[in-house]
């Protein structure tokens, strides 16, 4: 009898473990990540989770590191059968991620759908860092992104401080939208945050967002620095292309400077270095320089 209870017991474990190992399998499944929205990526990148990231959207492939990863389209136009098929237990996207209807087909199954704001702003970029990091279990990655950023940007207003001038310098921020379809960047985009960082002024004052540029536009913005992404200064043939494009070819004086794609589009951990370059472009010295 005691033989027998004892069997029954091993049995009833045996069967206790074997109903736990799907549970516990499901436990230490690996997380894998669609990114919507280049801050996004960049961030969750920069948060050492790359490696987990199994798709992403066609802005996001401004970023060399993201340009080996599964596309899952335009990030307003999303659809809910690629995601699922890549296997994908979270969605972090930025604001811009739809339409509303798929988001929603995704959390019925079972997907983890975080959208985040994306508002041009300093501070909207931290609170992304953190938000993100606390999503991912990497909050001591995240603050140190944090803390590195608020160092290069401590850097660059000292050296905007030192090289203050009488006359504050005017820089229009152009893209290419398509063929001969110029964009200016005016109040409250990625580009006129990163000017202000840098120590320069926006030459377009009058609009928010992006507008097509206009030889009137150039005349009366007047500036001292076209800021233009890589891809773009490329693609109309570099700064003698840029030189005459009507309305710049009528401009005196001003000088081109670029800044990485992704940076003109976002605001992701790495701005500083975006603000950086615009000071080397606007001729600043260096923080140390006697």
């Amino acid at each position: 009898m005691k033989r027998w209870s004892l069997g029954l017991a091993a049995l009833l474990l045996s069967q206790g473990a074997l109903a736990a190992a799907p549970a516990a399998a499901a436990k230490s499944a690996p997380v894998k990540l669609v990114t919507v929205g280049p801050a996004v990526t960049e961030t969750v990148f920069a948060l050492g989770m790359g490696e987990a990231v199994v798709g992403v959207d066609d802005t996001s492939l401004a970023l060399p590191v993201a340009r080996g990863r599964p596309k899952v389209g335009y990030q307003r136009a999303l659809a809910s059968e690629p995601l699922v098929a890549l296997g994908a237990t979270a969605l972090l996207a930025s604001e811009e991620a739809g339409p509303p209807g798929v988001l929603e087909q995704l959390r019925s199954a079972g997907m983890d759908v975080v959208i985040l704001s994306n508002k041009p702003t300093l501070d909207e970029a931290r609170n992304r860092v953190r938000v993100l990091a606390r999503k991912l279990g990497r909050e001591s990655q995240g603050e140190a992104l944090v803390a590195d950023l608020e160092k290069q940007l401590q850097d660059a207003a000292a050296r905007a401080a030192k090289g203050k001038q009488n006359k504050p310098v005017r820089i229009l921020a152009l893209y290419a939208r398509g063929a001969n379809a110029l964009m200016v960047a005016g109040k409250e985009t990625p580009t006129d945050e990163l000017i202000r960082l840098a120590g320069g002024v926006n030459a377009v004052t009058e609009y928010s967002g992006h507008r097509p540029l206009t030889a009137e536009g150039v005349i009366l913005a007047a500036p001292d620095i076209i800021l233009v992404p890589e891809g773009t200064l490329t693609a109309i043939g570099g700064e003698a292309g840029l030189r005459d494009v009507p309305g710049l070819s009528q401009a005196k004086g001003w000088k081109a400077t670029t800044v990485e794609d992704v940076h003109f589009m976002s605001l992701g951990p790495h701005l500083g270095k975006a603000v950086q370059r615009i000071q080397d472009g606007m001729g600043l010295p260096a923080r140390d320089a006697k």
